[in-house]
């Protein structure tokens, strides 16, 4: 199962899948129970509806992540069936924030159960950095589908692949056909690898996603001796401070420093979609230029084949040595790991493990303990009031 993030097929989806987004507890996290955020993000998007509907038409009035994500499937088909010389296992995609979308997977991942058992699944991300945010809130997603539809199998999933060789050759390969077709002076330009943000508190309760930015930045950079490189990061959101340096808060800074050439990477980015093209190709190209600065933007890797093969080689992995002594998915709590997580450890990239091991830390506590506390405090003050009335 192909695991994404989905987008807007159509104008008419995207206040949908802004709710979507906003209701996640794991993208956005509110001390606040579940029901309090859903009314909170639904007032949100119907805010901001009319202005990413702009963006979206702006590119073409639609993401193209969706469609991008199903020739990236087709071709994993294909790379399996080549690789194998048999029919390969059924490739299934799941959107995270798509309404529906990840329900209608797992009803095909039962219908084929009908038709012939399925006694495990692989959860593939398409994102290639794990976060509690991203990876894991997909997984998190499709691990509660599969349970409330009774599937009773073994869950595993590709927790991430930052440096995998193939990963690394596709971006690099993107990024040196740009750098063949425009041919920027070395000593004035600047490789921006634009990632997405994060909120900074979330590190400290054992997200390794920065950590794993690095380990794709550091080969990268290995690749293009000479080049200067630099991180930043783009698509925050709210009031929280989030992962510096923001991306359109450095570009004034590199134009200080001489930088006439920027070269945009999408670091974190397997599909170009609104935040590569709109974010970075319209509003951060407005800003370079507006400060003396040429911007060009390298495509994301999406289906290049060095990407594809190293997904087929992930499966490949999984399908020869897929553990058999997991524990079947019914007896796995939803919620497995403490509020204060411990960092996942770094793991050789693609990495499988089961997907209990990956969900997100529980928040519980964080949405409903100070609510209950405040509310004990005003019943033992109202008591102690009334006793002293009385």
């Amino acid at each position: 199962m192909l695991l994404n993030f989905g987008g807007p097929r159509d104008l008419d989806e995207v206040q949908n899948f802004l709710y979507e987004i906003l209701r996640d507890p794991n993208t956005i996290q509110l001390p606040a129970p579940h029901w309090m955020q859903n009314r909170f993000a639904r007032f949100i998007a119907s805010r901001r509806v009319v202005e990413i509907s702009r963006q979206y038409g702006v590119i073409g009035g639609r993401s193209p992540l969706v469609e991008a994500t199903g020739r990236i499937a087709t071709a994993l088909t294909r790379a399996l069936a080549s690789r194998s010389g048999e029919a390969p296992p059924p490739v299934v995609i799941a959107h995270r924030y798509l309404a529906g979308h990840a329900r209608a997977a797992v009803e095909q991942v039962m219908a084929l159960h009908r038709e012939s058992p399925v006694d495990a699944i692989l959860a593939l991300p398409l994102y290639p950095h794990f976060s509690y945010a991203s990876s894991g809130s997909s997984f998190q997603q499709l691990h509660g589908l599969l349970a409330a539809a009774g599937w009773k199998g073994r869950l595993w999933a590709c927790r991430s692949y930052p440096d995998a060789p193939g990963y690394i050759d596709a971006m690099a390969a993107r990024l040196d056909a740009l750098l063949t077709a425009v041919r920027p002076p070395p000593e004035t330009t600047v490789i921006l690898c634009s990632a997405h943000g994060l909120p900074k508190a979330y590190l400290g309760r054992g997200d390794p996603y920065l950590d794993e930015l690095h380990r794709t930045l550091e080969p990268l950079r290995g690749r293009f001796p000479g080049w200067r490189f630099e991180l930043s990061f783009q698509s925050r959101v709210g009031p929280a401070e989030w992962l510096k340096p923001y991306t359109d808060k450095i570009i004034p800074q590199l134009a200080g420093q001489g930088v006439r050439h920027l070269v945009f990477v999408p670091l974190a980015f397997v599909n170009d979609h609104l935040e590569t093209l709109y974010e970075v190709g319209v509003t951060y190209f407005n800003i370079a230029r507006a400060h003396g600065i040429t911007p060009h933007r390298v495509p994301a890797v999406e289906d290049h084949p060095a990407y594809i093969q190293m997904l087929a080689r992930a499966v490949a992995d999984w399908l020869e040595a897929t553990p058999l002594e997991a524990s079947p998915l019914e007896a796995t709590p939803l919620e497995a790991s403490p509020l204060e997580a411990t960092p996942l450890e770094a793991s050789p990239s693609p990495s499988l493990r089961p997907v209990e091991e990956l969900l997100p830390p529980s928040q519980t506590w964080r949405r409903h303990g100070p609510w209950l506390a405040a509310l004990g405090a005003a019943l033992a003050l109202a008591g102690g009031i009334s006793w002293w009335i009385g």
